[in-house]
């Protein structure tokens, strides 16, 4: 059973999570009150939402538009008004969507299947033109609504946020985020400070966490069964596997490692808008204008009700007049076959029967699928996943009431109390140093010709990789990992005293990898720690080299949180000394 218990804060504090989706995003916030159990709320109404424009959710649009001189002109809801595309029409303002997409890792889903942004602004600067707006929402929807929120944000105290971010997002991306949420004055810094009122949890967490608080899943939360949350979000599916170690309170574990495709239902817009292109290139219906009402069409209406291979769909896009029988065009009304429409989600879906596969092989519990997001009503695709899950002797359902506000929710819940005990390593991690040269070692001895001089004064082989975790390892969030080293600088050169360490990620097969060279392509610099020690703390000595000063030191790092922590430590003065790291990432360097 899930309960949080009553906020033992002094003093009334408010919480905001925000889910940015690709093609739409959700707003949930908290009113802490000291001695009362706090209660999650979702926003539930934006501008340009009223009257007949009002949404049949609590999500608002992930869009965005800038003049020609890439000022912000509407946003959201109010971006998609009849007004407002008049007005961009005549004034030629550009159409921004998907930009959360061009935020991923590098090692996810090419450029070139993504459209363009299409205006000279980076992806980090439109998320937090993006963020502001949705926070000046947020404000005026609990200032309006909530009496006690609204006395928090008249007195001007800090608000604690929650970002959600798909499951492939990591380091680098969630700096990325922080770095948007400085520029939209979520937090006025990148302080320590201002870094502890901003929080990140991915979107397959906090639907898990949204289904455990609503009690939409409390049948499945038994001692040792386990849970594989299957998120089908607009751009990514999210997939992470769990193990209920508890059920008095509920705590889980993750018992995979998680997984992030890039097929969710826009791929299946981009699929479907290449088809039509293709399909009508030598028909006068193939104009911009055109194309943009079937598309637009295809998404509210043909893509979600799609659910029999052996019938037609129906895109509706013009008059009566308008009839072209060569491409099945009649009446204003194009018809795709049943297997045209089947090809579009074959990829995604294909990917995810596989993506399932893969969570599910090394778990030998009884195991449930748990299919949320907002791609996962299409009636086509639940089918399919069904017939493979049966397939499999596995169980796959969709809880009621299982609605688009999950992630803002679930993220809110995660920030109350967080029920994932232990993450599993995404890559195996560790950072080069160089290794004293062993002439008995065939590896050294291999490397000679690489070997230099330290300033010890002792031959060392550069290149050598030192592994901190394993890849599928189960991190705890208290579990530290530490490596020791010893930093060397010539006598006279220690103008600072920054201690600079790489963390680096090993994604090849390898269970233990020990060269750098072996597979430079598989190793990629995460990022580098930084700290700042006293300079009296480095130790004088010399070799026949010279006089050199050394400092060593151990890196600590905290890999069981959503977001990873580093510490280093270091022997001053005959104390050991522990100081907080700053994680610079390599877009930051």
């Amino acid at each position: 059973m899930f309960w949080v218990e009553p906020y033992k804060g002094s003093s009334r504090k408010l919480a905001i999570a925000i889910d940015i989706g690709t093609t739409y995003s959700g707003v949930a916030y908290c009113v802490l009150d000291p001695g009362e159990v706090p209660k999650v709320h979702s926003v539930t109404r934006f501008p340009g939402q009223e009257g007949e424009n009002k949404s049949r959710d609590v999500k608002i649009p992930s869009v965005l538009y800038y003049d020609q001189h890439n000022k912000l002109r509407a946003v959201g809801a109010e971006a998609t008004l009849q007004s407002t595309e008049d007005e961009a029409y005549t004034q030629e303002w550009k159409y921004v969507k998907w930009f959360k997409l061009h935020l991923r890792p590098p090692s996810i889903l090419p450029g070139a299947a993504l459209p363009p942004i299409g205006v000279n602004k980076p992806a980090v600067d439109i998320l937090a033109d993006y963020l502001a707006y949705i926070l000046k929402c947020a404000k005026d929807f609990i200032s309006e609504t909530n009496p006690i929120g609204r006395q928090i944000l008249n007195s001007d105290a800090p608000i604690d946020f929650v970002l959600s971010h798909p499951n492939g997002w990591s380091g680098p991306q969630q700096q990325n985020m922080r770095r948007a949420a400085v520029l939209a004055k979520l937090i006025p810094d990148n302080s320590p400070e201002s870094a502890t009122r901003l929080q990140f949890v991915t979107e397959g967490e906090a639907s898990l966490q949204f289904c455990m608080a609503t009690g939409l899943v409390d049948d499945i939360m038994q001692k040792d069964r386990c849970v594989t949350v299957v998120d089908c979000g607009g751009g990514t599916v999210d997939l992470s596997t769990y193990r209920v170690v508890d059920s008095q309170p509920v705590s889980v574990e993750e018992s995979v490692v998680p997984q992030c495709l890039m097929q969710g239902s826009t791929m299946v817009d981009r699929r479907a808008e290449e088809l039509l292109r293709n399909k009508l290139r030598k028909s006068r219906f193939s104009t911009p204008g055109d194309l943009n009402a079937m598309m637009q069409y295809f998404e509210s209406t043909t893509k979600p009700i799609f659910r029999d291979p052996a019938a037609g769909s129906h895109i509706r896009f013009g008059g009566q007049s308008d009839t072209d029988p060569k491409v099945k065009i009649r009446r204003g009304i194009l018809t795709l076959s049943g297997s045209e429409m089947a090809s579009l989600f074959r990829p995604s879906i294909d990917a995810i029967k596989s993506a399932i596969d893969n969570q599910v092989s090394g778990v030998d519990s009884d195991l449930t699928i748990l299919l949320v997001g907002g791609f996962s009503t299409s009636p086509f695709l639940r089918t399919e996943l069904q017939a493979h899950m049966n397939g499999r002797g596995l169980r796959m359902f969709s809880p009621e009431g299982q609605t688009s506000k999950a992630v803002a929710e679930g993220a809110l819940w995660y920030y109350l109390d967080h029920r994932v005990r232990a993450r599993v390593a995404r890559h195996t991690y560790g950072t080069d140093y160089a290794s004293p040269f062993q002439p008995s070692e065939p590896s050294h001895l291999k490397r000679k010709h690489l070997a230099c001089m330290s300033l010890h004064g002792w031959p060392v082989i550069p290149s050598a990789f030192a592994t901190l975790v394993q890849k599928g390892t189960l991190v705890t969030e208290e579990r530290e990992f530490s490596y020791t080293f010893i930093a060397s600088r010539r006598a006279g050169l220690i103008s600072s005293s920054t201690i600079p360490s790489d963390v680096i990620a090993y994604r090849g097969n390898s269970s233990n990898p020990q060269w750098i060279d072996e597979e430079p392509e598989m190793f990629s610099t995460l990022c580098t720690i930084r700290a700042d020690t006293a300079v009296s703390s480095w130790k004088k000595e010399s070799s026949f080299l010279g006089p050199f000063l050394c400092q060593k030191f151990d890196v600590i790092l905290l890999l069981g949180l959503t977001e990873m922590k580093a510490q280093i430590s270091w022997l001053e003065n005959g104390e050991q000394r522990r100081s907080p790291a700053t994680i610079v990432y390599d877009n930051e360097q």
